[in-house]
């Protein structure tokens, strides 16, 4: 058994209150999304999408719809890929994680508000989705093909159906984890992860149509078998970044104490690292079976962001999103600095939005817009902020640190 000493925990740093300078700032980002929403709903309410009708006419589109999806797509991942590490620490028994679970359970509970983002995702199907339209679905022989999937009805009932499921997983597993705090059960561990071993079968089948709904079916001709591990790998990228970035904030604000320390930053750190290697591995795979087939139905995806200036962001995302945390986290010392690991954070939180960016808005616009860009950025960030609001203000319900788990002995004393 090992001699290190064990962390303590200090009652009143496992206690939150929200600063009201952190909240002020987050009342900010919030209301510069609310106007970069209104902006692109006013503003842009009548543009050109790529998309062009029986008449020979363009579609119309409104601006704001693409503007929210990104952003609503972001949360989602935040919030769910929270349930999922949440499970997965369940199900195998972590101990290392049993101090900063309790973060990654509250993220889920943000999962009601993006059902709320997601009606005005619904309300915006025909500005998004080419195949809702119905002078498309019937001149379009393989959309007339898919419509026993494809169709507005059933996609509705797949989001609220989904989002039922991971609302009702997210509360089982906190509210039982709180209450754990207080009567110290051993059999709620023990149910737990049965409870996680039935929402990791969920989970796999459910975000993966999300994500080919959401996303995929914005160009309803294209059609890739790996985007659903495609599309998680960077939501799970995303939200380890984000855990090392709340931790920053709440131990920067004097919180959590020794019961948080380098050896999880480290822990986080090399989640953060083989997920960033994951997602490269499955892009990579994804572009070199379409390059390599090159079937006209699939090298479209890539052909329409590689012209009308889409190009720069296509060659420039595995460099950012790859190269360069690849490399900044191969070093030990960075992934012990929480430092280091904050601004890495912030970093890869905004190579996200550029992802989806990128990922949503060719669909629908053939030109690369520097203006459509900014408006995008600032929809996401008044989003994300909400995100925080709502995950600080829950945090400060209950213990940042799930005490009553009987692993708890063995994680204040985890090192590496």
């Amino acid at each position: 058994m090992s001699n290190t000493k064990a962390a303590s925990i200090d009652e009143k740093a496992i206690n939150f209150k929200l600063p009201s300078g952190m909240q002020n700032i987050l009342f900010a980002f919030i209301a510069i999304g609310v106007v970069s929403l209104l902006v692109s709903f006013f503003a842009f309410g009548h543009e050109d999408s790529r998309h062009i009708g029986t008449d020979g006419k363009f579609h119309h589109t409104n601006l704001f719809y693409s503007v929210l999806l990104v952003g609503t797509y972001f949360v989602l991942g935040l919030s769910i890929t929270g349930i999922f590490f949440t499970a997965i620490q369940h199900l195998t028994g972590s101990h290392w994680s049993v101090t900063v679970r309790r973060i990654f359970e509250t993220y889920g509970l943000f999962t009601p508000v993006v059902g709320l983002l997601l009606v005005g995702v619904i309300f915006g199907m025909h500005d998004l989705y080419e195949w809702t339209h119905e002078s498309v679905r019937e001149t379009d022989h393989l959309i007339q093909h898919k419509a026993g999937y494809l169709n507005s009805t059933f996609f509705i009932v797949r989001l609220v159906l989904f989002i039922s499921l991971w609302t009702g997983f997210a509360f089982l597993f906190h509210r039982k984890s709180v209450g754990q705090d207080e009567t110290k059960d051993v059999m709620v561990t023990k149910t737990l992860a049965k409870l996680a071993g039935g929402f990791i079968l969920v989970f796999a089948l459910s975000w993966s149509f999300t994500s080919f709904d959401l996303l995929m079916s914005l160009s309803p001709h294209w059609f890739s078998t790996m985007f659903g591990v495609y599309a998680f790998a960077g939501a799970f990228q995303t939200s380890l970044a984000s855990y090392l970035l709340v931790i920053y904030l709440l131990k920067k604000n004097g919180f959590l104490g020794e019961a948080v320390n380098e050896n999880h930053y480290h822990d986080i750190g090399k989640f953060l690292l083989g997920l960033t290697t994951f997602w490269a591995y499955v892009g990579f795979s994804q572009f070199m079976l379409i390059w390599y087939a090159n079937i006209p139905e699939e090298t479209f995806f890539y052909e329409m962001r590689m012209t009308g200036g889409w190009g720069y962001t296509t060659l420039l995302l595995p460099f950012i999103k790859f190269v360069i945390p690849f490399l900044l986290l191969l070093n030990r010392p960075n992934k012990r600095n929480l430092d280091f690991l904050a601004k890495l954070a912030v970093y890869l939180l905004f190579v996200q939005f550029f992802e989806l960016f990128w990922l949503v808005f060719p669909a629908n616009f053939e030109h690369f817009s520097i203006v459509h860009f900014a408006l995008a950025f600032g929809g996401t960030l008044g989003i994300v902020s909400l995100f925080g609001l709502v995950l600080f203000k829950n945090l400060e319900k209950y213990k940042l640190i799930a005490v009553g788990d009987p692993r708890l002995p063995e994680c204040l004393h985890h090192h590496q």
